[in-house]
Order: C-alpha cells, then sequence, then structure tokens
C-alpha cells in the first residue's frame, strides 16, 4: 500500500486514470447519449410487425409481389397444415435441466413442446392477420389458452447442489428467454386483430407475470443467454404495457453488447464453443437483431449503431458471421477448432440476414439468402419464423 504513495506509484495510478479517461471518452465519442426514452404507445401489433407491416404485406401480395407473394402463400399452406393439430401444453411447473447434464433427453424434449406449439400459435395468428379467416385465429388462441391453463410457473431445472453451490438454475431460464416470444407475438398479432377479449387478455398477462418475475435479474455472463432475455423482457413489456420493463430491457441490451463484441465483430464467448461456435454464434445474432427491431418499433434509436467497449458493432458482427458462411472451414482459425459444423449451403442459415439486409442493404448479404422465401421451421431458426414475409422490401 506504502508503494502507492510514493512517487513512482503515483505515477503509476495518473496513468491509469489518464489511460480510463481516454477510454471512456472514446467510448462516450462513439456512443452519444441518446434522446430520453420515448412515450411508448402500446397499439397492437408492434413486435416483429405493426399495423403499417401488415397493410404492406397485404398490398404487395394484391398486386403478386414476386418475393412477399410465395412467402405469404407458404404461411397460409403452413397454418392449414396446422388446423389439425391439437395442442400440446406441459401440466403444471416448467422445470428445464441443462442441456450438458444427464437431463439433456429431457431438456430436449421440454424444448421441442413449447416451442412447437408456441411457433404454431405464432403462425396461425399471423396468417389471421393477413387473411382474416377466423379458424386461424381460433385455433391460435386455443393454444395459448391450452396453456395458459395447464403450465402454472417456472422453477429451476438444476439439482439442488448445482443451484446452492454454482448458481445454475438449470435451462429454464433460458428455454423460457427463446421459447415464450412466439407465443407474445401471437398474442400481440390477435389482440390487434380485436380477436381476444378483455378477460382474455387479462388471463394471459396474469399467467405470463410469473415468468417476467422469474427473469428479472440481469444474465451476468453476456452472451447468447443474455441477448434471449433482452428479447424476452421487451416483449412481455409490450404485452403488459410496461414501460419501466421495456426500458430496463433496452438497457440491458446496452449491457450486454457492451463487452460481447470485438472490435473485428467476433463474438469471442461464442468462439469458446469451439466446433458449435458458429452455430452459438448464429443463436446470439437472431436475438440482437430481433432486439434491436423490437425497441426500434417503441421509438428507441441508435441501438444498430451501438459501439461495444471492445469497438465492435452489431453490423461488424453481422459481417464477421457472414466470413463464416461463405467459409466455414476458414473461419476455424478463429477458434482453433479443426472443423465447425456447418450448414450444407450457405443460404440454409441465410433467415438472419434478412433484418440486417433491411437496415444496411448490402449486396454481400444476398448470395447467402438464396433460399428465400424463409418460412417455418428453417434450419436453426428460434423464433425468426417467416422473416422473408416479415421484413423482406421494407
Amino acid at each position: 500500500m506504502t508503494a502507492l504513495f510514493n512517487r513512482p506509484g503515483r505515477l503509476l495510478v495518473l496513468a491509469v486514470l489518464i489511460i480510463g479517461a481516454a477510454m471512456l471518452a472514446l467510448f462516450l465519442a462513439r456512443n452519444p447519449p441518446g434522446p430520453p426514452p420515448p412515450a411508448i404507445t402500446w397499439s397492437s401489433p408492434n413486435l416483429l410487425v405493426d399495423r403499417a407491416r401488415i397493410d404492406a404485406i397485404k398490398s404487395a401480395v394484391q398486386k403478386n409481389d414476386p418475393i412477399l407473394t410465395p412467402a405469404f402463400q407458404d404461411l397460409v399452406r403452413t397454418a392449414e397444415g396446422m388446423l389439425a393439430d391439437p395442442p400440446n401444453p406441459i401440466a403444471g411447473d416448467l422445470m428445464v435441466p441443462g442441456f450438458y447434464t444427464s437431463g439433456k433427453e429431457t431438456q430436449q424434449r421440454i424444448t421441442r413442446q413449447l416451442r412447437g406449439d408456441a411457433r404454431k400459435a405464432h403462425a396461425l395468428a399471423l396468417a389471421h392477420a393477413l387473411t382474416g379467416r377466423k379458424e386461424f385465429s381460433d385455433k391460435s388462441r386455443a393454444i395459448l389458452f391450452a396453456w395458459v391453463n395447464s403450465l402454472k410457473r417456472p422453477l429451476n431445472g438444476g439439482h439442488w447442489w448445482e443451484i446452492f453451490w454454482l448458481g445454475n438454475r438449470g435451462d429454464t431460464p433460458l428455454v423460457i428467454a427463446y421459447s415464450f416470444p412466439s407465443f407474445l407475438f401471437a398474442f400481440d398479432l390477435l389482440k390487434g386483430e380485436n380477436a381476444l377479449s378483455p378477460v382474455e387478455i387479462s388471463a394471459f398477462r396474469a399467467w405470463l407475470r410469473p415468468y417476467v418475475n422469474y427473469h428479472l435479474g440481469e444474465v451476468l455472463y453476456k452472451n447468447n443467454h443474455h441477448n434471449w432475455q433482452v428479447v424476452f423482457l421487451l416483449c412481455a413489456a409490450q404485452v403488459l404495457e410496461d414501460a419501466p420493463l421495456f426500458d430496463r430491457a433496452v438497457n440491458y441490451y446496452r449491457n450486454g453488447i457492451n463487452g460481447q463484441i470485438r472490435a473485428d465483430g467476433a463474438l469471442p464467448r461464442e468462439l469458446w464453443r469451439k466446433e458449435k461456435c458458429g452455430t452459438y454464434t448464429l443463436m446470439a445474432l437472431e436475438a440482437m437483431v430481433q432486439a434491436v427491431h423490437i425497441a426500434e418499433q417503441h421509438g428507441y434509436a441508435n441501438l444498430r449503431g451501438l459501439y461495444s467497449s471492445k469497438g465492435g458493432t452489431l453490423e461488424k458482427a453481422v459481417d464477421f458471421y457472414l466470413q463464416y458462411l461463405e467459409n466455414p472451414q476458414a473461419w476455424a482459425r478463429h477458434t482453433n477448432a479443426t472443423a465447425l459444423n456447418a450448414p450444407k449451403d450457405p443460404s440454409d442459415w441465410g433467415y438472419m440476414l434478412e433484418v440486417p439486409f433491411t437496415w444496411w442493404r448490402k449486396d454481400a448479404y444476398l448470395p447467402c439468402m438464396q433460399k428465400r422465401p424463409y418460412g417455418y421451421a428453417v434450419e436453426r431458426c428460434y423464433t425468426l419464423d417467416f422473416a422473408t414475409l416479415l421484413f423482406a422490401g421494407r
């Protein structure tokens, strides 16, 4: 301690303070304070799509738009194929063990069950919003309330000793974060189309609130888990019409991106996944682009251009990932993996590029988007079903 007060020690402290001040000044110069949070209006729908987008899709389809018309037709065929499927809700508590545990098979079964119905509910609600066909809204509503009436509360999925000693709650929080948004997309669309009664709206919100409360504490480790927490909380805030919650989720996004993206665009905490680093990077980016889009729908500006403390941006992260799609084996050098899990065709995973393409219009994205229209259950997709229909031509 005494060394800090001699001349060399004082000089060291002074140097650290100067460097810290310079880094802070650079960060603030790149990310000047934005305007105050907007006064949010809670009209529905206002998550992946709003009323203007729905009207634009309808108009484009009437004019036989070469991209949106086949995407619309694919949606209708998909929704029609779901009409005979009975809801498959989980009865009781939602308790999901970790993927990298002895409970892996249970984790996968629960995840398939939850995500399957959530995505069906969204597809059917979107089909109703674009066609007005009541059988689609009836089926979507039936799925939603089968879950409302069956699934009771979230509980930690890890063993007691994992929770006590490691703070590991299993995968319950993560599975909520990347599954529930599709339920919330469906609710928002049905509410916007006046397909839900006031009693149903209140019941759904009351059911949702415990899952939000369970997920309020910010994820400490800033990787894809944190990104999906942001998406879930943004969607939940729209459903609950909760402005403080929405603002909290936006701040979580800012916190998460700050140390998550390197200057070259890499997501180092996903690169640590070795041969799976590409799929985990895709998982993180799918969440990040949705988070920014949803925040922008609510009037929050400047998020897509936000710099991390390492000098990275979301645009750089997308461009870095593009290198993976174009040449996975060359990208392997970034992670010291001998081989990477990769798509058979680069455009198999190009669905995530639909949102960034609306922002930056980079022709470099198009070769990896050759399999448009991206519709339902695209490989590796979590909640960006029907990405071409929702975003192309914006």
